[in-house]
């Protein structure tokens, strides 16, 4: 461990919101109240000297993961470290001589640290101490998956790694077959349904593998067109014996497990798709071309449809409100029941792929370790 020579700073900021036309090219959304606070909250830098200069194009996509009151993320390509939300300070670093791929993955008292060397490392999520590392064929750079002790990794040259949480040892390895191009770094995790493991390929299937054994029982080519990339994106939706499914060359479906599947139960054909988030019977999609839509997922019926005027990064589901990240430093807040914009913000920064909810507040990270903190409807 390592004392990190950084200066940080904590602000209380206020604002107000005001939408203009040149904020959605293609399509007004429904504007905002004319008061539309809530706003900011609060802002988080990291990283002052990072921030004050703004190099042009600093990326983080791994972001930040919360464990109790601590941020936990990479601050360049060696140092790991956990920031403390109530002592604003840094309680622990790790000289991991690697970046993290994707966001940390916190179950309880433990992280799990994917790297771009393709090691995992578990450590305490209050110290920092090292328990374990393993080496995978890849890095990792989807979202991880916990059921029971088995961790389960997608690497990108799409083998799916079953780990042992208690000790690092794999236990199984399924190979889906080399990428025909690069995977997106919005591609889809691996999700579980009992003693079933969902999995995407980049040419576009959905497979279900057995828990225990890595076997695949099944897998489903729902066609389409010969776009290039077809990759499963977002995140695989877990309904009642279904699961719901998002491409990003536009095509949506739904899938039903309770038998050996051998087609879809519906299909829908949007735009390019790069986010998707389901919960309580609703899919949110979100779009190349800055549309979010919401959609019955027993159905694949349109509830409604909002364009925010650049493509959408991320899609995080609230209890009212719907919270987009844009790919051009864009925070936007939507009605979950209409899809009318609440709010919107312009951070000077490309965002990371997942924010963090602490509290009654939502942060979005940008690649200047700066977050910016929002009140949660």
């Amino acid at each position: 461990m390592k004392a990190w020579p950084l200066t940080l700073s904590l602000l209380g900021l206020t604002t107000s919101c005001v939408s203009t036309p040149e904020d959605t090219a293609q399509q007004q959304p429904k504007s905002c109240e004319e008061d539309c606070r809530p706003f900011r909250t609060g802002l988080i830098k990291l990283a002052p000297d990072l921030d004050a200069i703004k190099p042009l194009g600093n990326i983080d996509e791994s972001g930040w993961a919360l464990a109790t009151q601590q941020l936990i993320g990479s601050m360049d390509d060696k140092w790991v470290g956990a920031y403390d939300l109530k002592k604003k300070t840094f309680s622990w670093w790790l000289e991991a001589n690697s970046e993290l791929t994707a966001p940390a993955e916190v179950f309880g008292s433990w992280a799990i640290l994917p790297l771009r060397d393709g090691r995992l490392v578990k450590v305490e999520t209050q110290t920092g101490k090292k328990l374990w590392e393993t080496r995978l064929s890849r890095f990792v750079a989807t979202r991880m998956t916990l059921s029971g002790t088995t961790l389960l990794a997608f690497t990108t040259d799409q083998k799916l790694f079953a780990v042992d949480f208690q000790t690092g040892q794999n236990l199984w390895l399924f190979d889906a077959g080399s990428p025909a191009n690069l995977l997106l770094r919005s591609a889809a995790g691996p999700v579980v349904a009992g003693n079933e493991v969902f999995v995407g390929t980049s040419e576009g299937q959905v497979m279900s593998l057995n828990l225990q054994s890595g076997k695949e029982n099944w897998k489903l080519d729902p066609g389409g067109g010969d776009a290039r990339f077809r990759d499963i994106v977002g995140e695989i939706g877990l309904g009642n014996r279904q699961i719901y499914v998002a491409r990003y060359d536009g095509l949506v479906f739904a899938v039903d497990t309770l038998q050996r599947p051998s087609d879809v139960l519906w299909k829908e054909t949007l735009p390019s798709i790069t986010s998707a988030a389901y919960r309580d019977g609703i899919l949110y999609i979100g779009c190349l071309n800055g549309d979010v839509f919401a959609l019955q997922a027993g159905s694949g019926r349109q509830v409604w449809k909002t364009n925010l005027g650049q493509t959408v990064k991320s899609l995080t589901i609230g209890e009212r409100a719907l919270f987009v990240g844009g790919s051009q430093g864009r925070v936007s807040s939507l009605s979950i029941g209409s899809g009318a914009l609440l709010w919107h913000d312009d951070v000077q920064g490309l965002l990371t792929r997942s924010p963090v909810v602490v509290d009654e507040q939502i942060y979005f990270a940008t690649g200047l370790k700066v977050l910016y903190g929002y009140r949660v409807l």
